[in-house]
């Protein structure tokens, strides 16, 4: 193996293997037989079919090798300032899976917040947010503004159902989609996107895609809403 190559163990862990998708379909199916002998309410009940369809908003086909490489999302930090808790995430589909969960919040009518702290992409990520009629948080974050909100707002606030982190990390239960860089730990994320997050073009393509899925989330929701 040459230097710098992943070994077999990290690529094992960045693929999502056949035998593993037809176990976990398995599990969700006994799961939901045991729960209908045991109680009334199934499962089935609150698992919607639309998460079992592969690529339901056709996200699929916004992304490309060619634009991700225009955009510079492949330009990483120097050698030696790799984050170990990356090396798994480097290998593997990740932008496609997050892009699909965001469309499925969408859908479902849920408030996703934008949240940034760099300067140089605060007003095209607050400009996003308001043009898919989301929400952003581009300044400086104040302590407990997630997690308590009663006393710094009065009263209880709705939280957001998913947030969306363009350079920033966070230990929320709230799912939590992330761009991190090379030298970044995304342990507390819940869909990581590996990415160049320092350059303004990386960071605008990323936030077409979210926009899109977003977009495309809602059109959905229109199109159900109306049959």
């Amino acid at each position: 193996m040459k230097t710098g190559e992943p070994d077999k163990d990290t690529l094992q862990k960045a693929s999502v293997r056949p035998e593993v998708l037809k176990y976990v379909r398995f599990h969700i199916d006994s799961l939901i037989a045991l729960q209908r002998i045991i109680i009334p309410i199934s499962l089935s009940d609150y698992i919607s079919g639309d998460l079992l369809v592969e690529d339901k908003f056709k996200l699929d086909s916004l992304v490309s090798v060619s634009d991700m490489f225009n955009a510079r999302l492949h330009l990483g930090h120097k050698i030696g300032t790799l984050n170990n808790n990356m090396k798994w995430a480097l290998y593997g589909e990740r932008l496609d899976v997050a892009l699909n969960f965001i469309a499925h919040v969408s859908m479902r009518g849920g408030m996703i917040l934008f949240i940034t702290t760099n300067r140089e992409t605060m007003f095209a990520v607050e400009r996003t947010a308001e043009e898919c009629g989301q929400y952003s948080h581009v300044r400086r974050w104040q302590e407990g503004t997630l997690t308590n909100t009663r006393q710094l707002f009065g009263a209880s606030v709705r939280l957001p159902d998913a947030i969306i982190f363009m350079n920033t990390l966070t230990s929320m239960t709230i799912p939590t989609v992330g761009v991190v860089d090379s030298n970044s730990d995304p342990a507390y994320l819940t869909y990581l996107v590996p990415a160049n997050d320092d350059s303004p073009q990386s960071v605008d393509y990323l936030l077409r895609l979210f926009k899109e899925a977003i977009m495309r989330g809602k059109e959905a929701r229109r199109k159900q809403s109306d049959n």
